[in-house]
């Protein structure tokens, strides 16, 4: 019986995502060629505090602990900034948001700390092993409608589907496989273990071509505010992300 619910439940949500899809066709069929944003500009963070060293501590070249700047992200330690910078991908996203709309500057480690609080990272289970899940999309949410907005976590994410919510106005914050997007390989290994914010989309000939994102791990400026083909981002495209909008 079990089997047979699981088997109905998949034929359903397979009806729905292609129903949906071809609805979001249709509609994006209407649209002239052009760009499509959010808004016109939306500020950049990296989730290393010195964007110039994000290459050499990707590459494992030196350890995050050195790089000058940490305690402008507001931990206090080096150790403690090394280790959740390189987790960091989901709250920089948020602050890019947040700080964009709100004209703020929060501080990284509060961001952090406040999506922990809400159930959005565990890092360690009660015998203190690292465990290391999370982001959960759902704190993330919960913690951005602390500061004023709104949010919806998408079963199934489509390419149709980003740029309808960009239509709307909403902010996406996407799924991806980092070395893809960053350039650093042509095949995926993995989808997902990053998250991007899309902020707006190109259409050429009636199709959309690629879109516009923030990178919160690039290495270099071409890869922090990238334009990513359509090619690529579906390759490294994981189908899972949620929307942000004020």
């Amino acid at each position: 019986m079990l089997k047979v619910l699981r088997k109905t439940k998949n034929i359903l949500t397979k009806s729905l995502k292609s129903f949906t899809n071809l609805k979001d066709y249709f509609y994006l069929q209407k649209l002239r060629d052009g760009d499509y944003k959010v808004l016109d500009s939306v500020r950049y963070y990296c989730q290393f505090a010195s964007p110039e060293l994000v290459e050499d501590i990707l590459e494992k070249r030196i350890l995050a602990q050195v790089d000058p700047r940490w305690q402008g992200f507001g931990f206090k330690t080096a150790d403690e900034y090394a280790f959740w910078s390189w987790r960091a991908c989901g709250i920089v996203c948020l602050k890019m948001i947040i700080d964009t709309f709100n004209g703020s500057d929060e501080k990284v480690r509060a961001l952090l700390e406040r999506g922990i609080e809400l159930g959005g990272y565990v890092a360690y289970d009660k015998s203190g092993k690292l465990v290391d899940k999370g982001w959960y999309y759902k704190a993330l949410i919960n913690l951005a409608r602390e500061y004023g907005f709104n949010g919806k976590i998408f079963s199934h994410l489509s390419i149709q589907s980003i740029c309808r919510e960009i239509l709307s106005k909403h902010f996406v914050i996407a799924s991806v496989d980092p070395g893809l997007i960053r350039g650093d390989r042509i095949e995926s290994q993995y989808k997902g273990g990053h998250v991007v914010l899309v902020h707006g989309f190109k259409r050429e000939d009636g199709h959309c071509v690629g879109f516009y994102l923030h990178n919160p791990s690039g290495k270099s400026e071409e890869t922090r505010k990238a334009f990513i083909s359509i090619e690529v981002f579906k390759k490294a495209f994981a189908e899972r992300g949620f929307s942000v909008w004020k």
